[in-house]
């Protein structure tokens, strides 16, 4: 395993502390029409789920790495469950047998190359570090996140009805029935849909959702993405306004239809129960309570900030610019 740190700091890196990733702008809402409408009956009230796993990863960016104009970034990116039964949550890991973690190392493509870079795993002075590389390095940890996701989709699915937090995408397990996997998307800025649809969508009551619509995945033209839009609460507007979405083989549709818009029925009507009704919560009630649970306790298994940057520094020979 290579110390990329003696090649780095010879090409006098500025290395910065990330001390505020969380904080952007929203987009505007792309209300391009993209998708289809594919349910012909009406929406039924279906009884609620005993028994769901969620997934999901948190991710905090420690460092940004600038060498020769191209940016690295130092992340770590720590997945796991929790299963939601009988009305409790608990973690499907221990302290003893923690989540998934993994101190990554972000690079674009052109960087690597001139970095010599083609190993999974390199060192940062005393850090080791999953390299992943990508366009850019957010997109190489995006990439590298869903991939992690997706492998703790697969260890459940065979099991339970999992519910992954945030979007489907082409690496995720295709529809099971009963087993989903069903994707909690509560960063709705692609609406698939015209604005005066969308808008009616606002206006729907509580545990509501809409017919189901699908559209071909951009990557993949052999599966569907089907969705549905649901309210989470009893106010208008956009507040409490999600999606449920899944994946599925375009020839396997026809027979698994029905089983979807049931998985979606009943969802409408579980979720909408595990919510924090009077927005205590921040980021409430988009995300649900078993959610709001295991992102607090995967919080638990980041690194200490400082460790890691005092860390990066002493790797690079004691350089640093802190913005």
């Amino acid at each position: 395993m290579i110390d990329l740190s003696e090649v780095i700091k010879e090409l006098n890196p500025k290395v910065e502390m990330v001390r505020d990733e969380g904080t952007m702008l929203p987009e505007d809402i792309d209300y391009a029409q993209a998708a289809s409408i594919i349910e012909e009956d009406n929406v039924e009230k279906a009884p609620l789920y005993e028994t769901l796993v969620f997934v999901d990863s948190r991710r905090r960016t420690f460092e940004s790495i600038n060498i020769l104009g191209y940016v690295a970034l130092l992340s770590q990116i720590v997945t796991g469950a929790v299963v939601f039964e009988d009305g409790r949550c608990q973690t499907l890991f221990s302290p003893g047998q923690g989540p998934e973690s993994k101190l990554v190392l972000a690079i674009p493509h052109a960087l690597a190359k001139i970095l010599g870079i083609n190993e999974e795993y390199v060192r940062l002075g005393n850090l080791i570090c999953r390299v992943a590389i990508g366009n850019s390095a957010k997109i190489a940890l995006d990439s590298f996140m869903q991939e992690l996701e997706r492998v703790h989709v697969s260890r459940y699915t065979d099991d339970f009805l999992t519910i992954k937090d945030g979007s489907i995408d082409f690496a995720t397990p295709s529809f099971q029935i009963e087993r989903g996997p069903v994707g909690l998307v509560k960063n709705i800025q692609k609406a698939f849909v015209s604005f005066e649809v969308f808008t009616a969508y606002s206006s729907m009551q509580k545990s509501q959702r809409s017919k189901s619509i699908s559209t071909k995945l951009v990557t993949d033209n052999t599966l569907l993405r089907i969705m549905s839009y649901l309210k989470l609460v009893a106010t208008s507007g956009l507040r409490g306004l999600v999606r449920i979405e899944t994946i599925i083989e375009e020839e396997r549709f026809g027979s698994t239809k029905y089983q979807i818009f049931e998985t979606f029925n009943r969802l409408a009507s579980t979720l909408s129960v595990l919510v924090d009704e009077n927005f205590f919560i921040p980021r409430a009630p988009e995300d649900t309570l078993p959610v709001i649970f295991l992102e607090r306790c995967l919080d638990r298994y980041f690194y200490n900030p400082r460790y890691i940057h005092c860390s990066v520094v002493e790797a690079f020979g004691g350089r640093e610019t802190i913005m």
